[in-house]
């Protein structure tokens, strides 16, 4: 039966286990796990971390988890019942692990890249998000937010995990992925709104993109181009972070 939020829980102890390992907890870290459902991960981590918090969902395996902890008398660990995408998260330096729910993984994401003050994040999600979460320009699965990733993070893509493994199992091949914050200032509004308008008409020009973007003619689109070294007739999908931050600069102008 499909479970209410949509969970497919990891069942096999290895891949847990490097899951786990791919984090590098010390006994200093104080780590923030995302939905941690029936426990698989929680149980290995909190044993090598000073403090672990669990925000869950789902009021049952919330309960259930809170209890076992409860029982076992494990008192650095805090379970909070609550939807991740609507918790305030505490600014203070931690680590993030999770098997992300594939229907919101790529909103939690998001939520979780911007913020300063986090050092590394391991999420399994669906394979196919993080081809694309972790693509480089020119490749098929490059769009926005390949880009807004680049911009905040480091990315190593580490292994794939067999449907296999799940209870129940997904339909799709699933993959675990690292980041590792970049500490970037926090950007101009103007960048990732310009991202995705170009990748909204990824088929175009830049030199349409900045155009339509800036509502200027395509002359001044052209000599902006021009500016940054880059060939009018490229495609967003060839641009860098760099590129764009680039293009940006201008385009305050």
């Amino acid at each position: 039966m499909r479970q209410k939020h949509g969970q497919n829980f990891l069942i096999d102890n290895n891949i847990s286990a490097k899951i786990v390992k791919a984090a590098d907890f010390d006994l200093m870290d104080n780590v923030l796990e995302i939905g941690p459902g029936k426990g698989i991960l929680t149980k290995l981590i909190v044993s090598n971390v000073n403090f672990l918090t669990g925000i869950e969902i789902d009021k049952i395996l919330f309960q259930q988890l809170d209890s076992y902890f409860s029982f076992s008398k494990i008192t650095n660990i805090k379970l909070i019942n609550q939807d991740f995408l609507k918790y305030e998260i505490p600014d203070i330096k931690r680590k993030f692990i999770s098997n992300l729910p594939y229907n919101v993984g790529t909103a939690i994401i998001q939520k979780i890249l911007p913020l300063q003050n986090w050092t590394t994040a391991v999420f399994m999600l669906q394979k196919e998000v993080i081809e694309r979460l972790a693509a480089k320009p020119g490749n098929k699965d490059y769009g926005y937010i390949s880009v807004f990733t680049s911009y905040y993070a480091d990315v190593e893509v580490l292994f794939n995990v067999s449907p296999k493994c799940f209870n129940p199992p997904p339909k799709v091949m699933s993959s675990v992925i690292k980041f590792k914050n970049k500490k970037t200032e926090v950007p101009e509004p103007v960048l990732f709104e310009f991202v995705k308008h170009a990748f909204s008409m990824r088929r175009k020009t830049i030199l349409n993109c900045i155009s339509s973007f800036c509502d200027i003619p395509k002359d001044k689109a052209s000599s902006i181009l021009k500016c940054c070294g880059l060939n009018a007739f490229l495609r967003p999908d060839k641009l860098s972070i760099f590129d764009f931050l680039s293009l940006t600069k201008k385009l305050k102008l």
